[in-house]
């Protein structure tokens, strides 16, 4: 036998060794895709419910903050409507006061109406 034989059968038997080991290899690597992407999958199940928890707060925040805003717009116009009876009221207010001269000469008529009816009645008693 040759040298060249012998090297060839060493060359032969590591390359078999080799084709062993890259199996084991690549099994071992198979069980750990194989984990993660049970773990992925796990992940991704777990997160589902929480997802969906999540998505039902945020429509139930958003129906609050839809009410809330509903109120304070009722708040408001109430707050307005107040406004302007005060206003209205302050108004009319202004209106009397601008009717002073006339007034001044209705009081005056009434105060000599109870001075004669005073009169008339103290006048039949006697």
């Amino acid at each position: 036998m040759t040298i060249i034989n012998l090297l060839l059968i060493v060359l032969i038997l590591s390359a078999s060794t080799l084709c062993v080991y890259l199996i084991f290899s690549l099994k071992k690597l198979l069980k750990e895709v194989e984990a993660v992407r049970s773990d992925i999958h796990g992940f991704i199940e777990k997160a589902n419910p929480v997802l969906e928890n999540l998505a039902e707060v945020t429509n139930k925040a958003n129906r609050i903050v839809s009410e809330a805003e509903n109120y304070w717009d009722e708040l408001d116009g109430s707050i307005k409507r107040l406004k302007q009876k005060v206003s209205d009221f302050t108004s009319f207010k202004v209106f009397r006061d601008a009717e002073n001269p006339a007034d001044g000469l209705i009081k005056n008529l009434r105060a000599l109406y109870k001075g004669a009816s005073a009169f008339w009645q103290a006048f039949r008693r006697y």
